[in-house]
């Protein structure tokens, strides 16, 4: 119910109306839906009832009334300020007793499997109740009862009542409580649990009292549903993310795996070179020879080495380092890495490098990113023709360099456009790509403030361009 709803209500119920005789006691016709509805009939324990809502007013005129909405007015903002599922029942049972004077109050949920009530939150209870109040059975007691009816209980000597469970009975007479009210939590037609309140005066709980609470209780359903919803949300978007994180690592490993074959490649010239000289070595005596191999070793055993660096350190994400890059360098070690392949697949790498300043960005990042579009281009030529001409551009822009990676192959269609760049969405049959190749392509140039973007060629083909600023160092955080 909304909080205008409520002060409407309340407005109604505290407003001067005919008397109707003495305050009925007894249970009153409710069902489990949320309806409090029906006549009133005596009951059988003294100073015991079910209550309705308006079913009597108390003769105080309105000056209740100011009080009662400051009251609601109060809970229900406190209890709409957070949407964390505990913050919301703590600071409602504080809210309501410290507004209401109220001694003691619990609130109770039910639990998973329906069998139980579950002390959530609760003020001003002794050590003796609050043991008691842990753990209640749905059903049972007094405020089990409530839980599976739904309807309000008010009693005005607590401890007569027949159905006050023996261990509350105990705790409730040390305690000195006399009045008591039990009225049910509902949201979306559901019952979520209990509100309790319990005087240790002799005063009783007028009906405009209960009809608060009632109201009360309706707006902490409310906010525990939102709290619900929010948690229950945020629980399914960290398990997407989980599940997006992994398949990006999937990702990542299929781009290793299918680099494995450049680099076995790559690395097995040095290792040829290698070999070759150590058995030249093993068959001269001449000093000079002897030094002269050692040094050919020494750089084809390097250049092995640095080709493993790089591979696994496009293997290994990590957070942005921007250091000073030369495009053309980060060009080429791509080339270099995914050359073989283009190779077998008879693609023709065209590439046009003009001057353009140097860059501050993160080197393995800015590979990782212009693979993808190699290997993208390189996919749709070969599916389309089986063969096809890459061409790599760099130039200077207006705020930075550009490079555009251009093929053509069948461009993209104009429908797919807006989306080609989101994650998991592709053009392949399934099974043949998990539509993450771009969209890790995209994220790694927005992260450097770039752009990237796509248009299909006039002469066919397509080609995407990537626009990257001139960037800047990173600060040193100051020690």
């Amino acid at each position: 119910m909304a909080p205008d709803l409520l002060i409407a209500f309340l407005i109604d119920q505290s407003l001067p109306r005919p008397s109707r005789g003495e305050r009925p006691l007894g249970p009153a016709h409710h069902d489990q839906q949320g309806s409090r509805s029906g006549p009133a009939t005596a009951g059988d324990t003294p100073g015991d009832s079910m209550v309705t809502r308006g079913s009597a007013r108390s003769s105080s005129g309105q000056a209740p009334l100011i009080g009662h909405l400051q009251i609601l007015r109060t809970v229900a903002e406190v209890v709409s300020r957070s949407l964390d599922l505990n913050e919301v029942l703590q600071k409602s049972v504080t809210a309501l007793t410290r507004v209401t004077g109220h001694e003691i109050a619990s609130l109770h949920l039910i639990s998973a499997d329906g069998q139980t009530l579950l002390l959530r939150s609760e003020r001003g209870l002794s050590r003796r109740l609050r043991d008691v109040n842990l753990s209640l059975p749905v059903g049972e007691g007094l405020i089990g009862r409530v839980a599976v009816t739904g309807r309000p209980r008010r009693l005005d000597m607590v401890t007569k009542a027949p159905d006050l469970l023996p261990a509350a009975r105990e705790a409730v007479t040390a305690d000195g409580i006399r009045g008591f009210v039990c009225v049910p939590i509902r949201a979306r037609h559901r019952i979520l649990g209990t509100l309790s309140l319990g005087r240790q005066t002799e005063e009783s709980f007028t009906d405009e009292e209960v009809a608060l609470i009632e109201c009360t209780a309706d707006q902490i359903g409310l906010a525990l549903d939102n709290a619900r919803l929010y948690s229950e949300t945020r629980r399914q978007l960290e398990e997407l993310r989980r599940t997006q994180t992994e398949v990006v690592r999937t990702e990542r490993l299929a781009a290793v795996e299918e680099l494995a074959g450049g680099v076995a490649h790559e690395i097995n010239n040095p290792l040829t070179i290698i070999l070759g000289q150590v058995h030249l070595l093993f068959q001269t005596q001449d000093g000079a020879e002897i030094m002269k191999g050692l040094k050919v070793i020494d750089a084809a055993t390097k250049r092995a080495a640095t080709i493993i660096r790089d591979l696994v350190f496009f293997a290994e994400r990590c957070p942005l380092r921007p250091t000073r890059c030369r495009v053309a360098e980060q060009v080429k070690r791509v080339l270099a890495f995914h050359g073989a392949r283009l190779e077998t697949q008879q693609i023709e790498v065209r590439t046009e490098f003009e001057d353009i300043p140097d860059i501050w960005a993160d080197a393995n990042q800015l590979q990782e990113a212009l693979l993808h579009l190699i290997q993208n281009a390189e996919q749709a030529m070969v599916a389309t023709h089986g063969r096809g001409i890459l061409t790599i551009r760099i130039l200077p822009a207006a705020q930075g360099i550009r490079i555009e990676i251009a093929d053509d192959g069948p461009g993209v269609r104009q429908e797919d456009l807006p989306r080609i760049f989101n994650p998991f969405f592709t053009t392949k049959p399934p099974g043949e790509g998990r539509g993450l190749g771009l969209s890790t392509a995209y994220s790694i140039i927005v992260g450097h403030e770039g752009r990237l973007s796509v248009a299909n060629r006039a002469e066919g083909g397509a080609v995407f361009v990537v626009d990257l600023p001139l960037g800047a160092p990173v600060a040193e955080p100051v020690r």
